[in-house]
């Protein structure tokens, strides 16, 4: 890729700007405010920041998930673990055949569960309701499993090197994971090169911490494939304020369009030693009897 990514992670405009990439007077003012207001509800939003969640929605979202059933839903909030799988084949079979909608705020999780999840939300034709952040195993692969797709305003997606990358998969879970992928009409290589592209690339030196996942706005979607009739009616980050002022509110740094944005955990300034305690001067004996 051409040219170093730009950096945003804090009330600032980028402090590098790539090659071709610049941010306009309106963009930067926009920059300066996502992120940086701390009210999350608005009777206007000129820069389409969109939802911010709240505290309590943010914490939930970093706990493990479990699956509940609301109406025509099976909802997840959380992350995905071990037993993630089970526990939602369990619900579908108690009783869950007739949902049709499987609602996620899912920060990342275990993906092999994620991965089974998956085939059964394809396998059952269900449709995906993003509610905030569908982060992990829920974008790489419940997004593209779903047989149709809904957010709200504030939703984003954040895909992750997914198990074709992993060391500990198994040779069966690539397997499964790349018919998954077929099934669902999405080109693996061009998804592969994409998240490489943004992911791989550490702007600013060492000190500059890489992205965890990519958050894709809808163009970067129908550039991979799907169409726009899939993509139209979501919400996603529009521009970068927007997705700066979610990625700061999940407490996430990503990238998004060949931008580090988020929040950055800041370095804990090294703090001086003590002087060492100077002793008072020792009063001889021979002194003292003087």
């Amino acid at each position: 890729m051409g040219g170093m990514r730009r950096f945003l992670t804090s009330c600032r405009v980028p402090a590098r700007t790539g090659l071709g990439l610049r941010l306009t007077v309106a963009a930067a003012a926009a920059a300066l405010l996502a992120g940086c207001s701390s009210h999350s509800t608005k009777t206007s939003d000129p820069y389409k920041i969109g939802l911010l969640p709240t505290a309590d929605v943010v914490a939930k979202g970093r706990t493990a998930g479990h699956w509940t059933k609301d109406g025509m839903a099976l909802q997840l909030v959380g992350t995905v673990t071990p037993g993630s799988a089970a526990e939602f084949n369990a619900l579908v079979g108690a009783g869950g055949l007739n949902a049709k909608t499987v609602r996620a705020t899912v920060t990342g999780g275990d993906l092999a569960e994620g991965l089974a999840i998956g085939r059964v939300i394809h396998d059952r034709k269900l449709d995906l309701q993003i509610d905030g952040v569908c982060a992990g195993p829920c974008a790489d692969y419940w997004f593209p499993a779903a047989a149709n797709r809904k957010d709200v305003s504030g939703s984003w997606l954040g895909y992750v090197p997914d198990l074709s990358t992993s060391s500990s998969a198994t040779a069966q879970q690539q397997a499964a994971e790349a018919k998954l992928y077929a099934d669902s009409g999405v080109d693996a290589t061009k998804f592969h090169t994409a998240l490489s592209d943004q992911l791989r690339e550490i702007p600013g030196g060492n000190m500059t911490p890489a992205a965890p996942m990519w958050m894709p706005n809808k163009g970067d979607l129908r550039t991979l494939g799907y169409p726009d009739s899939a993509v139209q009616d979501l919400w996603l980050p529009p521009n970068l304020a927007s997705a700066n002022a979610q990625a700061r509110a999940w407490g996430q740094v990503v990238a998004y369009r060949n931008t580090l944005i988020g929040q950055a955990t800041a370095p804990v300034p090294a703090q001086p030693a003590p002087s060492p305690a100077v002793a008072p001067p020792r009063t001889s004996s021979s002194s003292s009897k003087r």
